[in-house]
């Protein structure tokens, strides 16, 4: 089945999506040896903080992975491959935006704004675009 119009656009619009990320997955991985995030008053260690990014980026890491996968296997893909994308990027797209609500604080500063932003706008725009046609359309 070859890419229509809307698939490429799609597909293009995700992978852009996800080198938008990248910055924030990468500030967020030199956080886990970065001294100055160090919490020596936390009861679970003064690391925690640090273990918690690590995880953090390493499920980002695995959410963008499948969102790519998801969108390069092209237009054959079934619906159910095509929810599980949609499920893994809108799973990240809302993990950049859980400090409003949890926190008080939607990005660290204007540049992350920039970057949550885009990556939102390219990841579920472009997935929503390579949504697969019903039978028959």
């Amino acid at each position: 089945m070859p890419r229509t119009a809307r698939e490429y656009l799609g597909t293009c619009l995700t992978l852009s999506g996800i080198a938008a990320a990248v910055p924030s997955v990468w500030h967020t991985f030199t956080h886990i040896t970065d001294d100055a995030c160090r919490t020596p008053e936390l009861r679970y260690g003064e690391r925690h903080l640090q273990y918690h990014m690590a995880r953090e980026v390493l499920i980002s890491a695995g959410a963008l992975t499948a969102v790519g996968i998801g969108v390069l296997t092209g237009p054959g893909r079934s619906r159910n491959l095509w929810r599980a994308t949609a499920a893994a990027a809108g799973g990240y797209c809302a993990a950049l935006w859980s400090g409003g609500p949890t926190a008080g604080v939607w990005a660290p500063n204007r540049q992350a704004l920039m970057v949550h932003t885009a990556a939102t706008v390219g990841l579920l725009g472009g997935v929503a675009l390579t949504r697969p046609r019903a039978a028959g359309r």
